[in-house]
């Protein structure tokens, strides 16, 4: 009688290496889109937080914050500037509490940095309105907390929200003026 031979059944190392190798190449295209996901995330966290200050400072502005006692008040600082037209009440928004902080972004006292946007360019435009910039994808907002400064007074009234750098005390993104942010919203009071 003749006895047959038992065939080994399973994987050669040339299969297992060809796996390995498809499996690299998978996670190498996984990871940059990852990665853009993870960012595109931390600016919506970013922006969310913006759009939350600019909504209490709207709400402080119609509720009467034009004069140093009344943006106490509120929790903010009063800046008599260059005069009416530059007279603002600004303080730091936290978002953990919906409140603001009477401070400058690199007093002591201030609250920590919350910002979540790092330098990784997502290469997306955000505007506000259509044409003013308000949110630089390419800057690092890790070190950064969101200032809201309210203008009730002169000419033109208006609300401007942007980032500070914690540290330095700098506009995030850069600045149009002395005092006008790069990137911010601004909200023309009508």
């Amino acid at each position: 009688m003749h006895m047959r031979q038992k065939k080994n059944k399973g994987f050669t190392m040339a299969e297992l290496l060809i796996v390995v190798a498809i499996i690299a190449v998978l996670v190498a295209v996984a990871i940059p889109i990852f990665n853009s996901k993870l960012e595109t995330s931390r600016e919506a966290y970013d922006i969310a937080t913006m759009r939350q200050a600019a909504s209490l400072a709207t709400q402080f502005y119609y509720d009467g914050v034009v004069d140093e006692a009344s943006a106490n008040k509120a929790g903010l600082k009063w800046w008599k500037n260059d005069g009416k037209n530059q007279a603002n009440a600004a303080g730091i928004y936290n978002p953990s509490t919906g409140t603001f902080t009477p401070k400058q972004s690199n007093e002591s006292g201030a609250p920590a940095a919350y910002g979540k946007g790092t330098s990784t360019d997502t290469e997306k435009e955000y505007t506000f309105n259509g044409d003013r910039k308000f949110y630089n994808p390419a800057a690092d907002y890790s070190n950064g907390v969101v200032l809201v400064s309210i203008y009730p007074l002169g000419d033109h009234p208006h609300i401007d929200v942007y980032w500070k750098d914690r540290t330095s005390g700098e506009y995030i993104g850069g600045k149009n003026g002395a005092n006008d942010p790069a990137y911010s919203i601004r909200i023309n009071i009508n």
